[in-house]
């Protein structure tokens, strides 16, 4: 039996479509034939060439699928959940070995020395099958898996295993608290998806701030209390309105998702004296900032960078999704949906921005 994938060979190329046969399951894996896959920003990045990847390549890593067969020693999801061939699923978007420094130690396996990416490792070798762009994704062990609830739509839960998950771990690495005011930088799907998660926690106050009207406007369905649209905006014009709307402190917590270096300083000096900065979105090389360090000495401020996140956070948002999809509308951030064929007309759209995530279906 073979699927068929689109694979990313060279820099400036179109994507191009080859045949792979289905290997047999070693034990512990999955065969997995996906339902849906969206377009993060970070694939963009890569088919762009902002950052280097490994080629050929699966892109894709927010993915979600069906099982078609179960490995050795499968029956039951990361969270005790039976499972069973035609089930949906969604998973981490790393595998880990689960024995090195990072992992037994230091409570980071999705740092670990041996670390598998889905949508970011090659695809030259069997299973092949390692990224969302394609009819097929094999699970390999080490990987964390959980069972979609029946009640949760494609559409719904597919972003959740990186940009949800992701900005669940900013959360928690952040420590957001009760009554917190926070600054989100940048309206995307990690925008609305932080403002969610962060008014659930408690915050009184949510600042989105983005440049186009219309993701501002989404943004207060997904709970901000105040959108500003920066477009044209000095610095200091931002850094006013933001403390104009937090008794001129300045908000306790700044979240960047814009994945704009020059966002960084920007978000610093919006920072209340104890602030806390989460930096998430400039995840690509290159993406340099200058400060003033003696500003965050003498405010006290404190940076933290978040990539990746622990299995923890994508069952926590699975189980967010089912209990507050009548509050948020998670469905309205899928835009617009191709075919695996049509997936080079899906690339272009996502690279115009016109929507937040743009899926593809096998």
């Amino acid at each position: 039996m073979k699927g068929k994938a689109a694979l990313f060979t060279e820099l400036g190329k179109p994507l191009e479509f080859r045949e792979f046969p289905l290997v047999s399951l070693e034990k512990g894996a999955l065969w997995v034939k996906i339902t849906m896959s969206t377009i993060c920003g970070s694939d963009l990045h890569t088919y762009l060439g902002h950052r280097k990847q490994a080629m050929p390549s699966i892109l894709g890593h927010e993915i979600i699928g069906e099982i078609t067969e179960l490995g050795e020693g499968v029956t039951h999801d990361s969270a005790n959940v039976p499972v069973k061939v035609g089930d949906r699923i969604t998973w981490t978007i790393f595998s880990a070995c689960g024995k090195c420094y990072w992992c037994k130690i230091k409570g980071l396996p999705f740092k670990c020395s041996h670390l598998f990416k889905y949508g970011h490792d090659a695809s030259d070798e069997a299973p092949y099958f390692n990224g969302g762009f394609g009819e097929y994704c094999y699970i390999t062990p080490g990987t964390f898996f959980f069972k979609i609830p029946d009640e949760l739509t494609d559409e719904e839960v597919t972003p959740a295993n990186c940009a949800l998950a992701t900005v669940m771990q900013g959360a928690d690495t952040i420590g957001i608290e009760y009554a917190d005011n926070v600054m989100i930088i940048g309206a995307g799907a990690l925008g609305n998806y932080a403002s969610a998660v962060i008014k659930e926690r408690g915050a009184k106050k949510v600042i989105l701030t983005d440049v186009i009207d219309s993701r501002l406007e989404m943004a207060k369905e997904f709970g901000a209390d105040v959108t500003v649209n920066v477009r044209g905006m000095s610095d200091e014009e931002v850094t006013a309105r933001i403390k104009e709307e937090t008794d001129g402190f300045g908000v306790d917590v700044v979240v960047e998702v814009c994945g704009r270096p020059e966002a960084v300083p920007l978000g610093l000096d919006c920072l209340r004296k104890g602030g806390r900065f989460c930096e998430i979105g400039n995840v690509f090389p290159g993406a340099n900032w200058t400060y003033d360090s003696s500003k965050i000495i003498f405010n006290w401020l404190t940076i933290k960078g978040v990539h990746n996140y622990d299995a923890l956070q994508l069952w926590r948002s699975l189980q967010l999704l089912v209990d507050t999809k009548d509050k948020y509308p998670y469905k309205k951030l899928v835009g617009a949906t191709y075919s695996l064929d049509d997936i080079q007309e899906a690339m272009k759209l996502t690279e115009e921005h016109k929507h937040i995530r743009v899926a593809v279906v096998p």
